[in-house]
């Protein structure tokens, strides 16, 4: 009993475990249809794909298709249409495919005679379009094919055909083995990654024997004949290796072609037929290989697009376009990519109430910021909204700027009204209360170490900025005066004696007295004040006059001129900064260098007399 409880307990959990596994992988996964061959996102948090975007263009954003060496196929096909019930099927010549140039016996074939197998084999096949213009929406492929066919089971000529000709005693059979050489173009849809169809045509020259010799097992070399082909072709492949950058592929095609072999080569004039068309039908086994056709980033970014990640998403459509410029669809990008402009705000926005949500408003402020910048229309309602979670936490901050003002912390209230003045509208009278708190404290730190004339022109300009203050700024001017007068018969400076009479006359404002003391002490800092302005008066007076006199006798002194001599030169001028003087023992000829400020000055001198000037 306890073995099987413990057995079902196994059982219950082995159930729920695989259930929820294949919850999670079905959310996982895309659909698949047809083997997998479909495959469709299925993620509800996803952007919902048009259908036609799906279907048609999955791979909108893929490479072209370069170069595809090789196309091997191989398989079955019949010449001809059947005729007759379908209880006793013929291949008559109902057609008229076959052309006689005397009255002869009609080849009167049976079902078992149109049946025949093909190679047919595409070379060098290149995507034209994309070589030219470097630019493909389909991959459209030019190349070289051969195909060479033939019927399983001839039908034997008739006699008539032999009769008075040198294949009379021969058992001939007609057996047409045609050889077409043709430029093929291949146009290649490929909807989704591991598949794709292929719709061929080609168009050139066919050539044929058809007379075979059933006792020898040859064909007659000497009776063939010439003429065009053309064939088109669906077909479905399969990708093996999608990863590689060479792949190949496997498939199948339907084909049709229609050869008009209508020049018949008989030296020996043997041969009745002038002329016969082959319309085959056919099922072909395909194997290629090919190059390019690969998803480029610009699928990365449609994906990303759908997952609504639209700032991704552009950066990948820009880098797709800078890599392929031309590509055909790169419209189509520059589409994405204006709708990822309309888009990008919301997400940024979305982004933004999620750090709302959780406390982050700051984080939250720079996303709304970022989404507003990035709305480039007209868009009112996202406009609307953007704005009004910014403002949301404008009037947030300053409220919490305000409880700093009431808890003194002056600098921090003020430096968060200054922030929210960086991104919203904020009364200039607002910040201005916020900074003459932070002045009003600057004040109370001065005065408290008494540097009293600093801290009251503090005052006075956080009175400026916020007339509420006034009650407390008269308070504190005043105390500051009383400490003034405590400290007024120490001061020496001029400042400190004016700032010292301001503070005692404001405080004589303030209260009914200063009494007798302090009405001495500012008589005397008045009488001190006044010396040193008859003071400072007699100082400017002296500098004037002796401007003056200088001014005098620099207009009484010598000028310099011809015929001076080298001591009068040297009382004016000074000594020379360099001399040259000739080798005469005597000295009778000396040149005087004075270097001025912007010029030189070149004194010449014979017989200790000044004969020459000269400037430079």
């Amino acid at each position: 009993m306890i073995k099987q409880k413990i057995f079902n307990w196994i059982l219950l959990v082995f159930i729920m475990t695989t259930s929820l596994s294949s919850q999670i992988k079905m959310k996982q996964e895309p659909k698949s249809y047809l083997w997998g061959l479909i495959k469709i996102p299925n993620d509800s948090k996803n952007e919902k794909v048009p259908i036609y975007d799906r279907i048609f263009r999955y791979r909108e954003f893929a490479a072209p298709l370069n170069y595809m060496p090789i196309e091997i196929r191989y398989g079955l096909g019949v010449n001809g249409k059947l005729s007759g019930s379908s209880s006793s099927p013929s291949a008559s010549d109902l057609d008229n495919w076959i052309w006689f140039e005397n009255d002869v016996t009609p080849l009167d074939q049976g079902i078992e005679n149109i049946f025949g197998t093909s190679l047919d084999i595409d070379f060098g096949m290149i995507n034209i379009p994309n070589i030219i213009m470097n630019t493909s929406w389909m991959n459209l492929l030019t190349g070289i094919n051969y195909r060479s066919s033939s019927i399983i089971s001839p039908k034997s000529i008739p006699d008539d055909w032999k009769v008075g000709t040198s294949l009379e005693p021969i058992n001939v059979q007609f057996k047409p083995e045609v050889s077409e050489y043709l430029i093929t173009n291949s146009l290649q849809w490929q909807p989704f990654d591991s598949w794709y169809l292929n719709f061929r045509y080609g168009y050139g020259l066919a050539f044929s024997k058809f007379y075979f010799d059933k006792d020898t097992e040859s064909i007659d070399k000497s009776i063939k004949g010439s003429g065009t082909s053309m064939n088109i072709g669906l077909g479905f492949r399969y990708i093996i290796d999608p990863g590689k950058s060479n792949r190949f592929s496997i498939g199948i095609d339907l084909r049709h072609s229609y050869t008009k072999v209508n020049k018949i080569s008989d030296d020996e004039n043997i041969v009745p037929i002038t002329r016969f068309d082959l319309a085959n039908y056919g099922i072909y086994f395909t194997l290629a290989t090919f190059y390019g056709g690969k998803k480029t980033i610009g699928d990365e970014a449609k994906n990303i697009y759908y997952s609504k990640d639209y700032l991704s998403a552009k950066s990948k459509f820009i880098e797709f376009i800078n890599a392929f410029p031309t590509h055909s669809n790169k419209y189509r990008a520059m589409e994405f990519i204006e709708k990822c402009d309309r888009k990008i705000p919301y997400q940024i926005m979305e982004q933004g109430l999620y750090f709302d949500d959780i406390g982050e408003s700051e984080k939250a402020l720079d996303k709304y910021i970022k989404a507003r910048a990035r709305v480039i229309t007209n868009d009112t309602l996202i406009i609307e909204s953007l704005d009004f979670r910014i403002n949301e936490i404008a009037r947030k901050w300053i409220n919490s700027a305000y409880l700093l003002l009431d808890r003194g912390f002056y600098k921090d209230a003020l430096k968060l009204a200054q922030k929210v003045s960086s991104f919203s509208d904020v009364d200039e009278k607002v910040i201005n209360k916020f900074k003459s708190y932070v002045i009003l404290e600057e004040g109370e730190k001065l005065q408290s170490i008494l540097i009293l004339g600093k801290a009251i022109e503090k005052y006075s300009m956080a009175l400026e900025l916020n007339d509420d203050l006034e009650s407390k700024i008269k308070a504190l001017q005043y105390k500051a005066g009383i400490q003034l007068v405590e400290l007024a018969d120490k001061v020496d400076e001029p400042d400190e004696i004016i700032l010292a009479i301001q503070s005692l006359e404001e405080a004589k404002k303030l209260s009914t007295g200063i009494g007798s003391r302090n009405e001495q002490l500012l008589n005397d800092l008045n009488e001190k004040l006044n010396r040193y302005s008859n003071y400072k008066s007699d100082k400017i007076i002296d500098y004037e006059m002796s401007k003056a006199r200088y001014l005098q006798a620099l207009a009484r002194s010598p000028r310099l001129t011809i015929g001076m001599t080298l001591p009068l030169i040297e009382e004016l001028l000074g000594k020379p900064h360099d001399t040259i003087i000739s080798n005469n023992l005597n000295q009778e000829e000396q040149l005087w260098i004075y270097f001025l400020k912007d010029k030189k000055l070149e004194l010449s001198f014979k017989d200790f007399i000044l004969f020459k000037i000269e400037e430079f």
